[in-house]
C-alpha cells in the first residue's frame, strides 16, 4: 500500500472518530456594570450529554449562578446533574421559569437580556457555590441533552460576585476593597472552534480520491 494511501485513510480514520464531538463557546458579555467578568463558557456535545465548563480567565470575578435559554423549548424533564467539579458546588436551581433569581444572593434583577422567545423563560438555571468568596475559578458539569443539539443554545445568562476593578485578579484582590462588586451579564455571541475533526475527515477524503484515481492509472 503506497505511503500516501496510508495517510489518507489515517486522517479519514481520525476524522471519522472524532467527527461526533462538537462544541459552543461564549466569550462575548454585556454587562449592567458597564464592565463584565472575564467568563468563558464552553458547552460540548457528545453523545447524549451537554458538558458545561465555566471559567473565568484572566480571574476577575466568582460566578454564582449561570442561566441557559432555549427558545420555547420546554424541557418537562428532570435533568440529570453528573460530574460536577467541584464536587457539591454546582446545582440545578430551576428549569423553565421566568424568574430572574438563582437562589440566595443571587439573581439577574435590572439586567435587561433580550430572551429571543415568545415564553420569555429561562430553561435552565444553575447555582454555582454558595453567597460570599468560595476561591472557585472554575465550574464544570454535565447533564442530559434533553434530545436537544448545541444550536438549540440561545442566550446566557452569568450572576457573579466579587467583580474586581480592573487589572486586579483574584484571588488575591479578594482580600481588598477592589474585588468587592458584583455582576450581571448576557452572552449572545457564540463562537465556534476550528472543526479540526471535519477538516481532517475531508482531507482523507481528497486522499483516498487521489489514491484510487492514481492506481487506475498505474
Amino acid at each position: 500500500m503506497k505511503i500516501g494511501k496510508i495517510a489518507a485513510i489515517a486522517a479519514l480514520t481520525l476524522g471519522m472518530a472524532t467527527a461526533g464531538h462538537a462544541s459552543i463557546i461564549y466569550d462575548t458579555w454585556t454587562s449592567n456594570e458597564g464592565s463584565s467578568g472575564n467568563y468563558i463558557l464552553e458547552v460540548d456535545h457528545v453523545g447524549s450529554t451537554f458538558t458545561f465548563d465555566l471559567t473565568v480567565d484572566p480571574w476577575n470575578a466568582e460566578a454564582l449562578g449561570l442561566f441557559v435559554d432555549f427558545g420555547d423549548f420546554d424541557l418537562n424533564s428532570t435533568v440529570g446533574l453528573t460530574a460536577e467539579n467541584p464536587a457539591g458546588e454546582v446545582a440545578v436551581f430551576a428549569t423553565d421559569t421566568s424568574s430572574d433569581s438563582c437562589g440566595p444572593a443571587c439573581s439577574l434583577n435590572g439586567l435587561s437580556a433580550p430572551l429571543a422567545n415568545e415564553d420569555n423563560e429561562w430553561e435552565l438555571v444553575f447555582r454555582l457555590g454558595s453567597a460570599g468568596f468560595d476561591n472557585i475559578q472554575t465550574f464544570s458539569w454535565a447533564t442530559n441533552d434533553f434530545g436537544l443539539g448545541l444550536d438549540d443554545f440561545g442566550l446566557v445568562g452569568v450572576r457573579a460576585q466579587q467583580l474586581c476593578d480592573s487589572g486586579v485578579l483574584l484571588p488575591a484582590g479578594e482580600s481588598t476593597d477592589d474585588c468587592d462588586g458584583s455582576d450581571k451579564s448576557y452572552g449572545s455571541t457564540v463562537r465556534v472552534p476550528e472543526p479540526g475533526s471535519i477538516a481532517l475527515l475531508a482531507l482523507g477524503l481528497v486522499g483516498l480520491g487521489f489514491s484510487r484515481r492514481s492506481n487506475k492509472n498505474i
